[in-house]
């Protein structure tokens, strides 16, 4: 896998591979480290299922579901924003502003996380989730309130390695570092023995404040006094941009979270339990496209800013045609075999094979479209973005109000599956009518050249 993303620097435009091929290791880094927390966060699943069973599955991923919007809540857009204009200034070697976005961005996500989770403190007791379970939620909530700052700046951090250059370090800080802590955690209460979901909740909570602690000593010996160097950078302009894009997170969160959230509230935790490791495998297909993205997003925002719109072209088409290549092995795995993989979780869990399949369809056309979504984001479209997205997540909030009462999980499959394709392909045709690229020309060239020789 390694190798074909090498090749896909190869294949690169002479200009951008030029800029790349300098980071071709951070490339291979990132995508390697996207593999490692891909099987990671696989085992951990796994280890989950095995010490909880899909009723106390069913709790936590609740309780992970209300964090994750509220990390998602506290960035305010601003990780899609920092990493837009953190590009531009390291391309130009402008430490000063860089300084200053970094100083800004932790700030007031700091600030936000802090006020966003006294909010759901006080309505913890009045959320209707958990069914049967509904005491052990509201038990374990605030405790996982705690790792809901921690949780937004390990993402936003994430954001300025990629902006610097180094997107391995960023995959290993957003991904890797969290999930082989909860991992080694989960192996010690294994060996300890009688596991509740109380005792994955303080494991997730200490793992999120440790990655976080580790996240930035490295960024400290990495950009060696930049916390202290002077700089401004005007911060209405920055919340003018992160704001829209908080939006597209917020929507983003609700395409991916208004399943659960809705079963919770029609299904019991079982049900909860065995559609959330359905999803969280289908999921997983998505590493590649994340893995890309990592090294490609900066460059689409300084290329735009340089006015290259070839090299910008090819970068997006060459992109989205070798992660379509190196997916569909998994797709095709998840379809024909999908018993096999959730049997590693247990047989409370081969039930949701259906569900897996379904879901395993939306992501490939989430990878088949390629960048879309960054692409928009990076080129001044963020508002095109939000608006699509809006409109999305209200299908698939419809669609689940309308078809979970009736069809349970498979009906939260099918919504989210659907509303998946369709943001991806509306944002497809955005990109093609604003920018005048087809991402999926790549093939077509191919097969032009192919047949002209």
């Amino acid at each position: 896998m390694v190798n074909l993303l090498t090749s896909f620097v190869r294949l690169l435009p002479n200009r951008v591979s030029g800029l790349i091929n300098s980071r071709t290791l951070g490339v291979a880094a990132a995508f390697s480290a996207k593999v490692a927390s891909a099987g990671l966060a696989f085992l951990f699943s796994v280890m989950l299922a095995r010490l909880l069973g899909s009723t106390g599955t069913g709790v936590y991923f609740l309780a992970l579901t209300i964090v994750s919007i509220g990390a998602t809540i506290a960035r305010m857009g601003l990780d899609n924003a920092v990493l837009r204009f953190a590009s531009v200034a390291n391309e130009q070697s402008d430490r000063p502003t860089l300084a200053a976005l970094y100083r800004q961005g932790i700030g007031l996500v700091v600030i936000a996380g802090v006020g966003f989770s006294f909010l759901v403190w006080l309505t913890v007791p009045y959320l209707p989730l958990g069914g049967d379970r509904s005491d052990d939620l509201q038990a374990i909530l605030p405790v996982m309130l705690f790792a809901l700052v921690p949780t937004a700046l390990i993402l936003l951090q994430g954001e300025y390695f990629k902006a610097v250059g180094a997107p391995g370090m960023a995959t290993i800080v957003q991904a890797v570092l969290l999930q082989a802590l909860l991992v080694m955690g989960a192996i010690a209460l294994y060996w300890l023995g009688d596991v509740t979901v109380h005792d994955i909740a303080f494991l997730y909570v200490t793992a999120a404040m440790v990655s976080v602690l580790l996240a930035g000593a490295i960024w400290s010996h990495h950009m060696p006094g930049l916390w202290r160097k002077p700089g401004r950078f005007d911060t209405r302009l920055l919340l003018r941009t992160s704001l829209p894009l908080l939006w597209v997170a917020s929507m983003n969160l609700v395409m991916g979270w208004t399943d659960i959230l809705v079963l919770g509230v029609w299904a019991d935790s079982a049900t909860v339990g065995v559609y959330g490791v359905a999803t969280r495998i289908a999921t997983l297909t998505a590493f590649i496209l994340v893995a890309v993205n990592s090294v490609a997003a900066p460059r689409f925002a300084a290329m735009h800013a340089q006015e290259d719109h070839k090299g910008l072209e090819r970068l997006a088409q060459r992109s989205a045609g070798w992660m379509l290549l190196a997916v569909l092995p998994i797709i095709l795995l998840l379809l024909l075999s999908p018993e096999w993989i959730l049997g590693f979780f247990g047989t409370d869990f081969v039930g949701g094979a259906s569900l897996l399949r379904v879901l395993a369809l939306g992501q490939l056309v989430n990878v088949a479209m390629g960048s879309v979504g960054y692409l928009l984001m990076m080129t001044g479209h963020e508002r095109l973005m939000r608006n699509n997205i809006i409109f999305s997540a209200l299908v698939n909030l419809v669609g689940n109000l309308l078809l979970v009462p009736t069809f349970g999980a498979m009906g939260a499959a099918v919504s989210t599956a659907f509303s998946l394709a369709l943001m991806n392909l509306t944002s497809f045709i955005l990109v093609k009518k604003k920018l005048g690229i087809n991402t999926m020309g790549y093939f077509f060239r191919r097969a032009d050249s192919c047949g002209s020789q």
